[in-house]
């Protein structure tokens, strides 16, 4: 690897860090809450908040249209141009058209509030919740998304992370305080509004010092072509994330629901790992793709499915491994009927989270028309099989569903852009690191089997943990180029941790 391309690496690392850091922290700080939210309402309540976050999630996609994607792309390129007034220009068209779409939704969401209520959680009495709901939706589904894109076009990855931790503090701490107090779902919907509220006035502030004031320079029809497939792209990722959860409700109850969606919450942490490399990608290959064209872009997925290997495969058999002593230690035995379709959901991950890495080239190289098509396909055959295999086998049909899903949207991106840029894969560090982690996930099982308790998840972790670095020392799965960019990465002041890996490394190999 050479110095340019090293130098990538490093950056791409640590902006992968700082998001990394922000899940890893906002994480422990959304379990610990969920924990207590899970024993404060019951699993039918659950699924009350699952519907409330459906609600958002469209309505998000409607106010957007698909321009925080565009806004990330195209101030990327206009910030690696050192052209501030066409970055600012972007962001402002994006921001004033997603306040007038958010508004409108807001308005239509408060006054069928009652019919809302009725229709999706059986009941007109709670119309309150939307009624409130409908003013986060102004802030929830039209200004953070495009804040956080414009963030990421900044390339302000650091600071968005730190600003984001707070906003998991305040929003945590609130969650649980006012459902303590309220001991019901209402409590949940103030404490989104207020904490979104608190973080939308920081990003905006944020953002508007590096940019400037409003201008409305950039071409707004250019904005909008760019955007709109896009737009149907993002209607069909909203189905892709909730299409099991709105077939199960209209088959199961919702309590099942609840059941459910607390599995999809304890997977979004470990996708949320994956999430973080992915997140930092795409400004990087946004800037790659304008100063070098597209075969900087082949290189450096190459790159970014070996250490997606080596980091998140060990996480996604580690939670498969412990699924059971997790679920039931922070949410409790009345959903442990989730157990299964998070082992199911996690042994899925493992061989399909490398597709992270190429998510977003199409939307890069300009071609949404083929991200569109890509994410209508996988939505299609997830819902089909959703509608197959959940009558018969309830939540666990809709985890087999997709994980057939997962392995599906691997596949076709990586069809798609093997034409186009022929897309790296580094397939030693997927195997290793594959093995590795199954040799891990064997121990962790049996030891189970000799003594279980859920409390003992620490030690659990910490033999997956010794087992896994073992098998990667004498797989010799890590490289010279690994402990060259960790030294780099960490520069000369933590130097000193790199050196025993340097000396262990040799060790290991001059006896292999």
């Amino acid at each position: 690897m050479g110095r340019p391309e090293q130098s990538t690496a490093v950056h791409v690392a640590k902006d992968a860090s700082y998001i990394f850091l922000q899940n890893i922290a906002t994480n422990i700080m959304m379990v610990v809450s969920f924990a207590i939210l899970a024993r404060l309402i019951t699993p039918v309540e659950m699924g009350g908040m699952a519907v409330l976050l459906m609600v958002i999630g469209a309505s998000r996609v409607v106010a957007c249209i698909g321009m925080p994607s565009s806004v990330t792309r195209f101030m990327a390129e206009s910030m690696a141009r050192n052209d501030r007034a066409r970055a600012a220009g972007v962001f402002y068209q994006a921001i004033r058209t997603n306040l007038v779409l958010s508004s409108l939704v807001g308005i239509a969401v408060f006054l069928s509030a009652g019919h809302l209520s009725s229709w999706l959680l059986g009941t007109p009495e709670r119309a309150i919740l939307f009624q409130i709901l409908a003013f986060d939706i102004v802030i929830a589904a039209g200004l953070l998304p495009t804040l956080n894109s414009a963030m990421l076009g900044l390339q302000k990855i650091r600071e968005m992370s730190a600003i984001n931790i707070l906003y998991m503090v305040i929003r945590q701490t609130l969650i649980v305080t006012f459902i303590f107090a309220t001991r019901s779902l209402l409590g949940l919907v103030i404490a989104w509004l207020v904490s979104e509220l608190v973080v939308t006035l920081a990003l905006f502030k944020y953002v508007r010092s590096n940019i400037g004031s409003s201008t409305f320079a950039f071409d707004f029809k250019h904005l909008v072509k760019f955007s709109s497939p896009l737009f149907l792209q993002d209607a069909a990722n909203y189905g892709y994330a909730w299409f099991d959860q709105v077939i199960l409700l209209g088959y199961l109850s919702l309590e099942s629901l609840g059941v459910y969606t607390t599995v999809i919450t304890a997977f979004g942490v470990l996708g949320g790992v994956a999430a973080a490399i992915g997140t930092s990608l795409f400004p990087t290959y946004s800037a790659m793709h304008e100063e070098h064209g597209s075969r900087a872009l082949a290189d450096s997925s190459r790159g970014a499915t070996r250490y997606l290997s080596l980091i998140v495969v060990p996480l996604s058999l580690g939670l498969f491994s412990s699924a059971r002593p997790s679920l039931t230690l922070f949410v409790g035995e009345a959903y442990s009927n989730g157990i299964g379709p998070l082992m199911i959901l996690s042994l899925c991950f493992a061989f399909t989270l490398t597709s992270t890495a190429f998510a977003g080239l199409p939307v890069v190289l300009g071609d949404t028309v083929l991200s569109l098509k890509l994410a209508i396909l996988n939505i299609t055959l997830g819902a089909a099989s959703t509608l197959i295999l959940l009558p018969s086998l309830g939540i666990v049909g809709a985890a087999i569903a997709r994980g057939i899903t997962m392995v599906a949207g691997l596949v076709t991106v990586v069809i798609a852009l093997k034409s186009r840029i022929g897309v790296g894969f580094d397939v030693e560090a997927f195997w290793k690191a594959l093995v590795s982690s199954g040799v891990m996930a064997v121990a962790v099982l049996s030891a189970q089997t000799q003594y279980y308790s859920k409390y003992l998840l620490p030690a659990y972790v910490i033999l997956g943990g010794s087992i896994y670095f073992s098998m990667l020392l004498l797989l010799r799965a890590i490289k010279a180029q690994d402990i060259q960019l960790l030294d780099e990465y960490l520069g000369p002041r933590f130097r000193f941790i790199v050196r025993p890996l340097k000396k262990r490394s040799r060790f290991v190999l001059g006896r292999c």
